[in-house]
């Protein structure tokens, strides 16, 4: 059974990629309604982080905090949102990256 997410159980949450290594905090999702939530603003720990969108689907909680199984570096390379809380075409430009992004073995996760 898929767990159905919302706003307020994933906002704070820290994201820690496949190795365990904390990527961010959970600042914002979208919709940002309170209806369902479909992916959720990420923002980075580094100086040049800023903020990332990562899909619902491909997160999953384990302990204390959020998990995805893209490494660090991959979700420092996907997108950047818009100036602001995020443009119309954000979550789209996100999506079409993630689409097509494979997970990141153990080897190459720790580069």
């Amino acid at each position: 059974m898929r767990k159905r997410w919302s706003r307020w159980s994933v906002l704070g949450q820290q994201v820690s990629d496949g190795t365990g290594v904390p990527i961010g905090e959970v600042v914002d999702t979208y919709p940002f309604d309170g209806g369902d939530v479909e992916m959720v603003i990420v923002r980075l720990d580094r100086t040049f982080g800023g903020k990332r969108m990562l899909a619902v689907e491909d997160l999953w909680i384990d302990g204390f905090s959020l998990r995805t199984p893209f490494a660090r570096w991959q979700v420092e390379d996907s997108p950047a949102l818009t100036d602001g809380r995020h443009s119309a075409e954000d979550p789209y430009r996100a999506r079409s990256h993630w689409r097509f992004e494979e997970p990141a073995t153990a080897l190459y996760a720790a580069a």
